[in-house]
Formats: structure tokens, C-alpha cells, sequence
């Protein structure tokens, strides 16, 4: 049977198995998941960061569902990678060689619609760290990442009517934020 699903806190393999029985059972998994939204090396690069953050999570306390804490984590660095890259186009128009001339470029890159754009990643935020952390990560992959259900159920090993429960409280959630 499955160490990463049954396992007691007591009863842990050591880390390094811990960590590797996890790669060798999700790895291809979550470089999919990552492969959706971003380019080859980017997702090896996110998976690296991932196994990072494990890591420091089983050196602390080993998940007790490791598959959904995976897949929670993936789910949030995908969040955070594009948070920095909203702030990075920001400090870029402090400098003028981000401008090359053109009106159509300076109208994209207008700061207040950058404002306005963070400021309603910060109500998103929010509003998804008031819903369980499966519902939103339910939710990302489903909206952001354009998952099924059927997919997310498996990934996160419940029922897609489960999935569904999931993505409706967080939309509820964000209906109420008036996102």
C-alpha cells in the first residue's frame, strides 16, 4: 500500500523516501499541471520549487495527503509566479526603455489600469483565502488552469459532484467580493 496515503505521523519513512516515493508517484502529474499554463523549463522550474517546499513541509510535519497538498502548493505558485510578474511589468515602466514609442504599448502598460489590476488580485486573494484551500485550489484549476472536473476529482481524489461543491463555494465567495 501507498506510504504517502495511509502512513501515520509516527510511522514516516525517513524524508528522502518520503519526498522520493512522492516524485516518482506525481511528478508527471503536476509537470502537466504546470505545462498548461507555462513553457517547458518554467515548469521544471516550478516543479523544482514545489519539492522545495515539501521538503520543508515533511522536515515540520509530513502531509497527511500528500497528493492534495501538492497539488494545493502547485496551485499556489502558480498564483504567486503571476502576482510577481503583474509587479514586474509595474516596476518596468519606471524605465524608459520599457517604452518603445508607441501609443498602443503606453495604453497597455497604464499604470492605474496596473493599479486596478492588482488591486483586484488582492480582492481575489481574499476572497479565495476565506473558502477552503481545496476549494480553491478546486477553483484555480478549473478557471485559471481550464481543468474538468473529471480532472481536478482525480487529482485531488474525490467526487466530481465534491469537485463541483468545491468551485461553487468559491465562486459564492467571490460573488460576495464582487469580482
Amino acid at each position: 500500500m501507498n506510504n504517502l496515503a495511509t502512513a501515520a505521523p509516527a510511522a514516516q519513512p525517513p524524508r528522502n523516501d518520503y519526498v522520493a516515493e512522492s516524485y516518482t508517484t506525481y511528478h508527471r502529474q503536476l509537470r502537466a499541471f504546470f505545462q498548461r499554463t507555462v513553457g517547458d523549463t518554467e515548469a521544471d522550474d516550478l516543479l523544482q520549487e514545489l519539492y522545495i517546499r515539501l521538503i520543508r513541509q515533511v522536515d515540520r510535519a509530513p502531509p497527511t495527503n500528500c497528493k492534495g497538498f501538492l497539488f494545493s502548493a502547485a496551485a499556489n505558485l502558480l498564483r504567486d509566479r503571476w502576482r510577481r510578474r503583474a509587479v514586474r511589468r509595474l516596476d518596468q515602466m519606471d524605465s524608459l526603455d520599457a517604452f518603445d514609442g508607441s501609443f498602443k504599448d503606453a495604453e497597455e502598460h497604464d499604470p492605474s489600469l496596473w493599479a486596478e489590476q492588482i488591486e483586484q488580485a488582492e480582492i481575489f486573494d481574499r476572497a479565495l483565502a476565506r473558502v477552503s484551500e481545496k476549494a480553491a485550489s478546486a477553483f484555480l484549476c478549473h478557471r485559471v488552469e481550464g481543468c474538468s472536473y473529471a480532472d481536478i476529482a482525480g487529482r485531488m481524489g474525490v467526487s466530481v459532484s465534491m469537485v463541483e461543491k468545491y468551485v461553487s463555494s468559491a465562486l459564492a465567495e467571490l460573488r460576495e467580493s464582487r469580482l
